[in-house]
């Protein structure tokens, strides 16, 4: 069983596109270094959304017209342990990435 819960939802300053989803790929394999556990980028086939995904957890970020919504999803060892500090770690590692690209 898994558990859901949206930790971050920021307004989006220009929509997904192509190039941003390439460029996206590229900024996480560059800082992929910084996530403290192994984990996978995962692009949905149909909707804007991706998933960093991890044995215990995983972050889907979706974007809608206006925003971008970052949920977690985790399973009962990983939500014992997600404290406020590691949830406000994933939130700044995106929103990195998503300021570094002025979405």
């Amino acid at each position: 069983m898994r558990w859901k819960e949206t930790l971050h939802k920021r307004p989006l300053r220009r929509p997904l596109d192509e190039p941003t989803r390439h460029a996206i790929s590229t900024a996480y394999a560059r800082r992929r270094a910084e996530i403290p556990l192994p984990t996978e980028l995962h692009w949905h086939a149909e909707k804007p959304q991706f998933t960093i995904r991890s044995q215990l957890l995983s972050f889907v970020v979706h974007f809608t017209a206006e925003h971008m919504v970052v949920d977690a999803e985790y399973s009962l060892a990983a939500k014992m342990l997600a404290t406020k500090e590691n949830r406000a770690t994933a939130v700044r590692f995106i929103d990195a990435i998503a300021d570094d690209l002025g979405l």
